[in-house]
């Protein structure tokens, strides 16, 4: 199987479609969920702020209705995980990766309470700790820093399964 890639630039987090009240509800929610994705897939967001950044054209906030409308769309196509919400726009890692490092990779999202990515293909949390994220953040790590190419989700499911593996034989060694 090949796998194309495109990377998305996010300059200084300042998308001006985002603010576009021209175009759907959803598209801005897309945009404003690969804006402020970490590498997890966690973009988090504060309380209301998501109101406050998509407004309708006269600068007023959707009806509650609308925004929940929004994301069930974005969930049933697949480009959120089934527990995004208004607080997490959570994409999964089928959809979209970070191959750079972030300066806030480690940061839990304050909504999930911790920054796992979500495997849409097995449709469950890549990993079963934190400490297995980490893991995998630090091989993502070394591949950006040796300019290697961003690794494939098979990669990403391989480092799950032996650190699921290992978690096993050390919960029997105990």
């Amino acid at each position: 199987m090949s796998y194309w890639f495109a990377k998305v630039y996010r300059p200084e987090h300042s998308n001006p479609a985002i603010g576009s009240a021209g175009l759907h509800l959803e598209m801005r929610m897309w945009l404003l969920a690969l804006d402020r994705m970490q590498r997890g897939g966690h973009a988090p967001l504060g309380s209301g702020e998501l109101q406050l950044i998509l407004t309708n054209k006269e600068g007023e906030p959707y009806s509650k209705g609308r925004y929940s409308q929004a994301l069930t769309a974005l969930r049933d196509a697949g480009l959120l995980a089934p527990s995004a919400s208004p607080r997490c726009l959570l994409i999964p890692s089928t959809v979209a990766a970070m191959d750079a490092p972030s300066k806030k990779k480690r940061e839990d999202c304050a909504t999930h309470g911790h920054n796992i990515p979500w495997d849409g293909e097995r449709n469950d949390w890549m990993f079963k700790t934190p400490e297995a994220a980490h893991g995998w953040e630090a091989e993502c790590d070394n591949i950006a820093r040796g300019g290697s190419p961003f690794p494939s989700n098979e990669w990403a499911r391989a480092v799950r399964l032996r650190s699921e593996e290992f978690n096993e034989t050390s919960h029997f060694a105990a």
